[in-house]
């Protein structure tokens, strides 16, 4: 049965009636279209403002409004030579993050900024950390939307440790200044920012710092009042973590205006339908509870078995019972994690959040199995940088399936009308070009010739 077909059949079709994988993806597929492609036209007309009738126009998907990110240099444990480094090695690695994600979150800690106080990697390499400058030009060069996690990780093994000489006083200033810096320096580049990643005690103490998150939503909020605030951190199956920094962000008069959610799966089986129900279902209550946008800002999947894999259901019982779990040696035993069942795994991951109305975002994290979080072979790149059936499939994804390119004539109004991805387009007539934007709520154009 073609895409199409299915999609029709889904119709009427919810969640409890959908019975097989094929039946998902066909259910996803539509959503993806009510949600992400709309009508869209532009009328073209003459300095006079008179219609032209009768043009050939090539109309071009150039970027989706709709963020697909990667984080170039993954975790503090990840050296310098592919993000901010130089040669064929960091030259490949860029190379196969601008064939894909049209988006960057940088690693951007106190500890990767600030090593030693008052020494800024900005421009030069400080104890193995920069120059981030050069990640940054590279992310820019390559037209990727930029992100910054996080001013403040509330960890000791990732924040300066010459916090922990400082008093209470003196640690705020030191805190306040690195705020300024990094947001007078960066602030017209960087859009989207994680004020503070992964808070989930009351008073976060890192050395002599002792403050509430709230206040970092203040001081970054104040200086870039444009820019985009995610309360980051959540996984997956947690809807409570956000209630105390959206509090806590109150409290100082500040705002968050987006939820983060990561999730990190060691184990998993692709096919089990009641686990992308979970997930779906978590990205609608959590509109419904906090009243603002979700953003999955860190995802993960293993391609490989490892022993120990942690599986987020291990202390979600609720969850476990819908997929069946009762005994979890015996499910890791059963579970195959190959390289086919990761891309068979996020690309219904990624319909998942694509499809989802509420959703903006979709990051990928550890690109590379020399660099994950847990030791796990997560990335989309193996090792020596060549790509996994994960990379190649969500790329077809993103840039075959997912785009739009047409050629029409404009009709005698000199309007042209199509149906095509919310996002930047290229607009072609003759040997001219036009850059325009088109959306849900920004469908209609004139354009003079």
């Amino acid at each position: 049965m073609k895409a199409k077909e299915r999609e029709e059949g889904m119709e009427e079709r919810k969640w409890g009636q959908i019975t097989s994988a094929e039946e998902m993806d066909a259910f996803l597929d539509k959503k993806i279209r009510e949600n992400r492609v709309h009508n869209f036209s532009f009328q073209l007309t003459d300095k006079e403002g008179k219609a032209q009738k009768g043009c050939r126009v090539q109309v071009i998907h150039q970027d989706h409004d709709f963020t697909f990110g990667v984080c170039p240099n993954g975790h503090i444990s990840m050296t310098n030579k592919l993000a901010c480094g130089e040669g064929k090695e960091a030259e490949s690695y860029w190379e196969r993050i601008g064939g894909l994600f049209n988006a960057a979150t940088l690693w951007w800690g106190w500890r990767v900024l600030e090593p030693q106080r008052g020494k800024h990697t900005f421009l030069e390499e400080v104890d193995g950390f920069g120059p981030m400058e050069r990640m940054v030009s590279r992310a820019e060069e390559l037209g990727l939307k930029l992100t910054a996690h996080a001013i403040l990780y509330p960890r000791q093994d990732v924040s300066p440790q010459w916090l922990s000489s400082c008093t209470k006083q003196d640690a705020i200033k030191a805190l306040e200044d690195h705020i300024r810096i990094t947001a007078e320096r960066y602030g017209n580049r960087i859009s989207c920012w994680h004020p503070v990643n992964e808070a989930y005690e009351q008073i976060q103490q890192v050395g002599g710092l002792c403050v509430e998150e709230g206040l970092v939503y203040r001081l970054l909020g104040d200086l870039l009042p444009n820019a985009v605030l995610v309360d980051n951190g959540g996984y997956t199956i947690d809807p409570d973590f956000y209630e105390k920094g959206i509090k806590s962000a109150e409290k100082f008069g500040a705002r968050v205006d987006a939820l983060g959610i990561r999730g990190y799966f060691e184990l998993y089986n692709a096919n089990a339908l009641a686990f992308y129900q979970s997930i779906w279902e978590h990205f609608s209550n959590l509109k419904d509870r906090y009243q603002r946008a979700v953003r999955f800002t860190e995802i993960g999947a293993s391609s490989a078995p490892r022993k120990g894999s942690y599986s987020p259901w291990d202390v979600d019982k609720t969850t476990a019972k819908q997929l069946g779990i009762a005994d979890f040696s015996e499910y890791r035993d059963n579970q195959s994690i190959t390289e086919e069942t990761q891309a068979q795994f996020l690309v219904r991951m990624y319909k998942l959040a694509f499809a989802h109305p509420d959703v903006q975002e979709c990051t990928y994290w550890d690109l590379c199995d020399s660099y994950t979080w847990n030791h796990v072979e997560g990335g989309l790149l193996r090792g020596d940088l060549s790509p996994k059936p994960a990379y190649w499939k969500l790329k077809e994804l993103l840039h075959e399936q997912w785009h739009t390119q047409t050629e029409i004539q404009s009709d005698e109004t000199g309007t042209c009308r199509f149906e095509g991805f919310d996002g930047t387009y290229k607009v072609k007539i003759g040997e001219n070009v036009y850059p325009l934007h088109f959306s849900k709520e920004d469908a209609q154009h004139t354009l003079c010739l």
